[in-house]
């Protein structure tokens, strides 16, 4: 009886143990650590020392190993395949240490290790070309079938036959591996709805909720994070929509909103298609708009945005009533250089917008542009 309550319960929870601290370990600290190499360095001294634990623990209660394939299945499927093949790797060499403690290890038995786990990694990849089961069916079938096979005595025996010790303990290594994946399922369950939220909580507090683009709380924490990169060139574009204040009070604030959205998604599609990542788009207040394009020439920037201000005029807007309105805007242009910073450019195409709609509107300056 306490033998079989080890195997299905003492056993699984140190399990369980170690995958929360490795996946607070993954979730806290890995993200600070500069080097993929120091990583995986830090897990594999935890894992070494933890898998010869629980080997040898095994060995000397039960004269068989059990569970060595928990951590490296649940890191394969929940964690992703790198730190699934690392796993993998690590546990002949765990095994070998803790037989060579009992003066167990041999050439063949080596071999045999690295085939059982070589076996092991083989299925879970079979599992994963299972398309039709979710990721955590994929992993309640590995975690089973690879617990269920793997603690066999004959290993150093080398009697292939499954004898009554094994039957014995494979009731209770399988109440364990349900243990291990029900609780370790639920955990990561909840770990990912947490993220969502988290994401979700995030989402609503960078991006502006009328036009979705990024608010000026995004643009704030963005130039600061930006500030002191000196290795790019980034140029701003401001823009400012024309007479919007007559279009509310002609039409009405939704209606002014429907335009605000219609221009945007125009905005963000026009240059998001041009130029991809290199581009941040924000709602700087109001009808203004700032766009950050980085290491894109200050003539590029120039004249894409001509481009869109020409297809925006050309295409106007029609409001719900089917009146079109014309939509224009005057812009400002500056960028980054040897003598301005990202504060002095933003400042710069500031003014230049300011310029712009002092002259007439419907204009685009841009002060630091060579224009052939």
């Amino acid at each position: 009886m306490g033998e079989a309550f080890t195997l299905g319960f003492i056993i699984p929870i140190m399990n369980i143990c170690f995958l929360f601290c490795k996946f607070h370990f993954s979730k806290l600290y890995e993200a600070s650590m500069s080097h993929d190499i120091l990583k995986y360095a830090v897990v594999a001294i935890f894992f070494l020392v933890f898998n010869f634990v629980v080997a040898t623990f095994s060995l000397k209660c039960f004269q068989l190993i059990c569970f060595q394939y928990t951590v490296p299945v649940t890191s394969f499927f929940l964690d992703g395949r790198d730190h699934g093949y690392f796993i993998f790797l690590l546990v002949p060499i765990t095994l070998a240490l803790s037989l060579s403690a009992d003066k167990m290890l041999s050439l063949k038995v080596l071999l045999v290790l690295i085939a059982e786990a070589i076996g092991s990694l083989v299925f879970c990849e079979l599992m994963q070309l299972l398309t039709g089961l979710d990721v955590f069916s994929k992993y309640i079938i590995s975690m089973l079938i690879v617990n269920i096979i793997t603690p066999i005595e004959n290993q150093y025996k080398w009697n292939l036959v499954i004898n009554d010790q094994l039957a014995k303990v494979s009731l209770p290594v399988l109440l364990g591996s349900i243990l291990i994946t029900v609780i370790v399922c639920l955990y990561v369950a909840a770990l990912q709805r947490k993220e969502l939220l988290i994401k979700n909580l995030r989402y609503e507090t960078d991006h502006d909720n009328l036009t979705n683009l990024l608010n000026y709380r995004a643009f704030s924490n963005y130039i600061i994070e930006i500030s002191t990169d000196t290795s790019a060139v980034y140029t701003i574009l401001m823009i400012d929509l024309d007479n919007f204040k007559g279009v509310n009070d002609e039409f009405g604030h939704l209606e002014g909103n429907n335009l605000l959205r219609a221009f945007t998604a125009k905005l963000s599609r026009f240059f998001s298609d041009r130029y991809s990542t290199a581009v941040k788009i924000f709602r700087f207040g109001g009808e203004e708009f700032c766009l950050v394009l980085k290491d894109v020439s200050i003539e590029d920037a120039y004249a894409k945005i001509w481009e869109f201000e020409e297809l925006l005029t050309a295409k106007g807007y029609s409001t719900t009533t089917g009146k079109q309105v014309k939509v224009s805007f005057s812009g400002g242009v500056a960028n980054t250089d040897q003598k301005s910073n990202i504060h002095e450019a933003i400042r710069n195409a500031d003014a230049a917008v300011y310029l712009a709609k002092n002259n007439g509107r419907a204009q685009i300056i841009c002060p630091g542009c060579v224009i052939d």
